[in-house]
C-alpha cells in the first residue's frame, strides 16, 4: 500500500530543522507606485504592497527580491540561504513503509537533548514533564506527542487517512512506533506515556531550570466548560486550578476522575472563530486495545455527542473544554476562560447560519441572507468567505470553484418591443423581461464543488442562471449551497435528489455522511407556542421596499411574569439552580443588543417578525413586541448569556423575549439595481450611446465631461469611432480622479483611437477656468441632482454663460419615473396595499433634488433664453410619447450664431491639472 501525498519540506522548514531560533527573517513592506499603471498621476499612489525578507543566519544573510505575500519573500529567502549553503529540498513519495521509519525518526529526535529546549509546544511539555513529581517525573503523555508534533500527525495520516476524525489511532501508532526504540524509549502501553531510557544530562537540566520563565507559584484557576457524556446532563461551568508546581494534565485529569495527565486524550484546536479562544477538548483515553482493535468504533454508550460535534473527533466519556496549552516561542503557559457560553457558541458556529449570525454578533435575530442581491448590500462576511469557514470548521478541503462564459440573450430587443411602455402595464413588461433573460452578453456562471480531503464528493452545486458580473456568480453559488447546508443542519434526514430548490438550480450530495449528527446541546425545556405580538406597530402599509438597507438600534430582554407557577413542579436538571438562587427576583434581563446594525430589506437577513415591523416604520420612530421562546432560540439565549445560572432559572418560567427596536436609517435601494432590473443596456450605457450620436453629428473636436467621476463616460467613449481629438474631464473628488486616470491610460495607449490630448482637472465645475472655454461639446451626465438645487442653477448660469460650449448636454433622472422602477423592487403584497397618496422616493440616497419634466424644462428653457442658447429635450429609457416620458431626462443646448468673445488663455485657471496624456509620450506632461 503507497501512502498518499507528496512531502515536500518547504525551504523555511530546512532552515528551521539546521538553525532554530539562530535564523532570524526581517520582513519589510515596500511600496512600487510604478505598478500603479499610470505614469505621471499627480495624485499620491500607494501602489500594491509588496514584501522583502531578509534572513539573518550565523555566518552570513540574504536578502530575498519583492513578493506580493510576505511568506513568498520569506521562502525565497530561505531558498538563496540554502543555495549558500549547497542544500537542495527534496521531493519524497512515502510509502506507508517509508512514513513508518520516519515516525520512528521523529519520536527519537524529540527526545534527544537538542529538541528539550526547542520552542516549540512540544518542548515546553517536555520540560513540564521534568517537573513533575513521583513516578510521573520525566513521563510525556503519549496523547501530547500525537498531538503537538505536525510531522508525527502527517506521518500517521500517510499510514491511515482516517486518523484525521480518531486521535486514538494516532496515539497507537506513536506507542508503536516507540516500541522499536527500546534502548532509547521506555514506552508504557498501560500507562499511556513515553519516557527516555537515560536521563536527560544533568548541566542540561540545569540549565533550563536557570532560564525557566515560570508563572506565579499562586494558584490560578482557569474557567472551564465540563461536557457530561450523557446527552441529558447539563453542561457546567467549571476551572482548572494552574500553577508553576504542577502540570496542567494532571489537574485536568482531576477533574475528569483519571490518575494522573497520561490518561487524558487531547483533541485539536477549534473554536477560535465562534468564542475568540483557541479551544482543545479533554477527555479520557478510552481503554488502550490492540492496533486491530483500536481501528473499530469504541462502545455507543461512552461517546460523548456533544463533545464530538463541536470538535470534528470521536470523544468519549465526560469531557472538559478549555483554552490552557503551551505555545510556540513561549516557555509560559498560556490560558483563557473558556464559558459554558462558550460552549453554546461553538456549537452554534458549526452552521453556515450560526456563522453569519456570530460574525454579525446578533444571534438571536440575524440570519444567513437567502439572496445576494449587491456587493454593496451585503453585510457581513461574504457567501464565498463564510463557505471556507464551513469547510474549514468541518475539516473539508477548500471549495473548488469553476467559472465558465457563454453568450445570453441580449435585453436590447426586448426593451424596444416595449417602447410603447405604459405605467399600468409595466408590472407585466417586467415580470416577462425577467423571465425571458438572465443577463447581457457574456455571462458569468458558477459551480462550486464542496470535497473532503480525499477527495469525495460531499456537494456539487450548478447554478444555471448567468451574471454580469464574474463575482456575483461565485458569491450566489456560494450561497445557495450554504443554503442547501443550512437545511441539512435543520434536518438530517434531508437528500440531494429530494430537496425542493428552485428550479433553476441543480444540487447533488452524496456525501453528507460526513456530517456529525447535531445532538441535543442541553436541557432547555420546549416553551414553544404561538408567537404573542402584544404591542408590535400598529399593522399598516410598509413604507420600506426591498433592496433597501435600513440602520437600526435594537434590544431583546427576557420577561418572567410574576405570577407565574410552575404548579411545583421542578425539573430534577434545574433543581440545583433553584436551589441556589431564592435571591434572584423577576425582572427584565438584557440578552442582546446592538446600537447600530444593518440589513437588507427582502433578504431574509434578519428575524422575520422584526423585518416585518422594521418594513411599517419611519425612521426615528420606536416600536416593541413581545414573542416567545422556542426551543432552538432558548439555545441561542445561552449562547449569548453571560450569567448561564440566571438565563437556565429563567427558561423554566416560559419568559416572554421583549423586542424594542429604533429605526436609525433608511438607503433605499441603489439607482444601478433599480434601473438594472428594468433596463437593458443600462440607462449609463444609453447615455453613452446618445451622448456619440451627437458627438458623431456635430463632427466635434473637443469634449469635457463636467463631473467626470470615476471616468465612466470618457471611458466608454473610447470603444466608438469618433471624431474627437482632446478629452478633458473636471471633477472634485481625488479618488475618482485617480480610477479615471489610470482607466484611460490602459485604454489610450492600448487601443489606436483619434485622441491626441487627455486632460483631467482637478475643481469645481461651478468656477469657470478659461481653458475649457468655446469648446466644441460639453456633457454633465447624472451629476446635477447630487449638488443642491441653487448649486445646479448656478452651474447652468455659469456654463452657458462663461464656458460657453458649441453644444452642452445635460441629463438628470426623471422623478415620475421613480413610481415604476421603484415598484420593480417592491413585494407583490406590498404594491398591492400601496396608497397613491405615497410619493416615489428618490433614486439615489445621495441626490439632493430630482426633477419632473415640467420642472426640467422649465430650468433649460430660461436658461437657454437668457444665454442665446437654443434646447432640444429627449432621454433614454422609456418613450418620450407615453407617460411618465423617459427614465433619464435630456437637454441638448446649442449656441446661438453671436459672436463668441476671446478669453486671454491664462486669465483664470483655477483647476489643477491631474493628469495629462499625449499621443506617442503616454506619460503627463510636466
Amino acid at each position: 500500500m503507497v501512502g498518499g501525498g507528496k512531502h515536500t519540506p518547504t525551504p523555511k522548514a530546512i532552515i528551521h530543522q539546521k538553525f532554530g531560533a539562530n535564523a532570524i527573517y526581517t520582513t519589510e513592506e515596500v511600496h512600487d507606485s510604478s505598478q500603479s499603471a499610470c505614469p505621471g498621476l499627480a495624485i499620491p499612489q500607494k501602489g500594491p504592497s509588496l514584501f522583502r525578507c531578509h534572513l539573518q543566519l550565523p555566518d552570513f544573510s540574504v536578502v530575498s527580491n519583492v513578493f506580493k505575500k510576505k511568506k513568498d519573500a520569506e521562502q525565497s529567502a530561505a531558498e538563496l540561504a540554502l543555495d549558500k549553503l549547497g542544500i537542495r529540498p527534496q521531493n519524497d513519495d512515502l510509502t506507508v513503509d517509508e512514513a513508518w521509519d520516519d515516525l520512528v525518526g521523529r519520536i527519537k529526535y524529540l527526545f534527544s537533548d537538542e529538541f528539550l529546549s526547542a520552542e516549540h509546544p512540544l518542548g515546553a511539555h517536555l520540560r513540564a514533564a521534568l517537573r513533575r513529581n513521583g513516578d510521573c517525573c520525566g513521563s510525556v503523555p503519549v496523547s501530547v506527542v500525537a498531538t503537538f508534533d505536525p510531522k508525527i500527525n502527517s506521518r500517521c495520516k500517510i499510514i491511515n487517512p482516517a486518523v484525521e476524525s480518531d486521535p486514538f489511532l494516532v496515539i497507537s501508532y506513536v506507542m508503536k512506533a516507540a516500541a522499536k526504540l527500546p534502548d532509547f524509549i521506555v514506552a508504557s502501553p498501560h500507562e499511556a506515556s513515553l519516557r527516555r531510557k537515560n536521563p536527560y544530562p544533568s548541566e542540561t537540566v540545569e540549565a533550563l531550570a536557570a532560564t525557566q520563565v515560570s508563572d506565579s507559584l499562586e494558584s490560578r484557576k482557569v474557567k472551564a466548560a465540563y461536557i457530561p457524556c450523557k446527552g441529558e446532563e447539563i453542561v457546567e461551568l467549571d476551572s482548572v486550578d494552574v500553577s508553576s508546581g504542577r502540570y496542567y494534565l494532571d489537574c485536568i485529569a482531576e477533574r475528569l476522575c483519571l490518575k494522573n495527565g497520561n490518561q487524558v486524550m487531547i483533541s485539536r484546536t477549534f473554536g477560535k472563530a465562534s468564542c475568540g479562544s483557541e479551544c482543545r477538548l479533554y477527555s479520557p483515553i478510552p481503554k488502550f486495545k490492540s492496533l486491530e482493535v483500536s481501528e473499530s468504533s469504541s462502545e455507543e454508550s461512552t461517546r460523548n455527542a456533544r463533545a464530538s460535534y463541536i470538535c470534528g473527533q470521536e470523544i468519549h466519556g465526560d469531557a472538559v473544554l478549555a483554552s490552557i496549552g503551551y505555545r510556540w516561542k513561549s516557555k509560559d503557559l498560556d490560558y483563557d476562560d473558556v464559558t459554558v457560553k462558550s460552549f453554546y457558541r461553538i456549537g452554534i458556529g458549526m452552521s453556515p447560519n450560526g456563522i453569519y449570525k456570530i460574525s454579525r454578533q446578533a444571534l438571536l435575530v440575524a440570519q444567513l441572507p437567502v439572496s445576494f442581491t449587491t456587493k454593496s448590500n451585503w453585510r457581513g462576511p461574504f457567501p464565498r468567505e463564510i463557505l471556507s469557514m464551513f469547510c474549514h470548521q468541518h475539516r473539508l478541503a477548500d471549495p473548488v470553484f469553476t467559472i465558465s462564459t457563454a453568450p445570453v440573450k441580449s435585453l436590447a430587443e426586448v426593451y424596444r418591443s416595449h417602447k410603447k411602455l405604459k405605467a399600468s402595464e409595466s408590472d407585466e413588461n417586467l415580470s416577462k423581461e425577467k423571465e425571458d433573460t438572465a443577463g447581457l452578453g457574456h455571462g458569468f456562471r458558477c459551480e462550486v464543488k464542496v470535497l473532503t480531503k480525499s477527495q469525495d464528493l460531499v456537494l456539487e452545486c450548478s447554478p444555471r442562471k448567468f451574471y454580469e458580473k464574474e463575482n456575483d456568480a461565485v458569491q450566489n453559488a456560494s450561497l445557495k449551497a450554504l443554503l442547501w447546508f443550512n437545511k441539512f443542519f435543520d434536518d438530517l434526514e434531508v437528500n440531494g435528489s429530494d430537496t425542493e430548490d428552485e428550479d433553476e438550480d441543480e444540487i447533488k450530495s452524496p456525501g453528507t455522511h460526513v456530517f456529525r449528527f447535531p445532538p441535543n446541546f442541553g436541557n432547555v425545556e420546549d416553551s414553544s407556542g404561538t408567537q404573542n405580538v402584544s404591542s408590535v406597530v400598529e399593522k399598516r402599509v410598509p413604507s420600506i421596499t426591498s433592496g433597501s438597507v435600513v440602520s437600526i438600534c435594537y434590544s431583546l430582554s427576557l420577561e418572567v411574569d410574576p405570577d407565574f407557577s410552575t404548579d411545583g413542579e421542578v425539573s430534577e436538571s434545574n433543581e440545583e439552580d433553584m436551589e441556589t438562587e431564592v435571591d434572584y427576583e423577576p425582572s427584565i434581563d438584557l440578552i442582546e443588543s446592538h446600537e447600530e446594525i444593518e440589513f437588507e430589506i427582502g433578504t431574509k437577513a434578519m428575524d422575520g417578525l422584526m423585518e416585518s415591523a422594521i418594513s411599517q416604520m419611519t425612521v426615528g420612530e420606536f416600536a416593541s413586541y413581545n414573542t416567545s421562546l422556542c426551543t432552538a432560540s432558548q439555545v441561542l439565549v445561552l449562547a449569548t448569556a453571560s450569567d448561564t445560572p440566571r438565563i437556565r432559572y429563567l427558561l423554566p418560567k416560559r419568559p416572554q423575549v421583549v423586542t424594542s427596536i429604533i429605526l436609525l436609517g433608511v438607503k433605499g435601494p441603489s439607482e444601478e439595481r433599480m434601473e438594472a432590473a428594468f433596463f437593458k443596456p443600462p440607462l449609463s450605457k444609453q447615455r453613452v450611446e446618445y451622448a456619440v450620436k451627437h458627438i458623431k453629428d456635430s463632427s466635434a473636436s473637443t469634449l469635457a465631461d463636467f463631473g467626470c467621476g470615476s471616468g465612466s463616460l470618457l471611458d466608454s467613449l473610447l470603444d466608438y469611432p469618433t471624431t474627437l481629438q482632446t478629452i478633458i474631464g473636471v471633477d472634485i473628488s481625488p479618488k475618482g480622479l485617480a480610477r479615471a486616470a489610470k482607466m484611460l491610460h490602459v485604454k489610450l495607449n492600448k487601443e489606436a483611437c483619434n485622441v491626441n490630448t487627455a486632460t483631467l482637472y482637478d475643481g469645481s465645475i461651478l468656477e469657470f477656468d478659461s481653458r475649457l472655454y468655446d469648446i466644441d461639446i460639453g456633457t454633465c451626465l447624472e451629476v446635477i441632482e447630487h449638488m443642491e438645487e441653487d448649486q445646479a442653477c448656478e452651474f447652468g448660469e455659469k456654463v452657458l454663460s462663461l464656458f460657453r460650449p458649441k453644444l452642452l448636454i445635460v441629463s438628470t433622472p426623471n422623478f415620475e419615473y421613480n413610481t415604476i422602477l421603484q415598484r420593480s423592487t417592491t413585494p407583490e403584497n406590498q404594491e398591492e396595499n400601496k396608497s397613491e397618496s405615497q410619493l416615489p422616493k428618490f433614486r439615489n440616497h445621495d441626490h439632493k433634488f430630482e426633477w419632473t419634466r415640467e420642472q426640467f424644462n422649465h430650468w433649460a428653457t430660461k436658461l437657454a433664453e437668457r444665454h442665446n442658447y437654443s434646447v432640444e429635450f429627449s432621454g433614454v429609457g422609456g418613450s418620450g410619447e407615453v407617460e411618465p416620458g423617459f427614465a433619464s431626462q435630456i437637454a441638448v443646448f446649442k449656441r446661438g450664431a453671436s459672436a463668441v468673445e476671446s478669453v486671454a488663455e491664462e486669465s483664470m485657471q483655477p483647476y489643477k491639472v491631474i493628469w495629462e496624456w499625449k499621443k506617442g509620450s503616454g506619460e503627463k506632461k510636466d
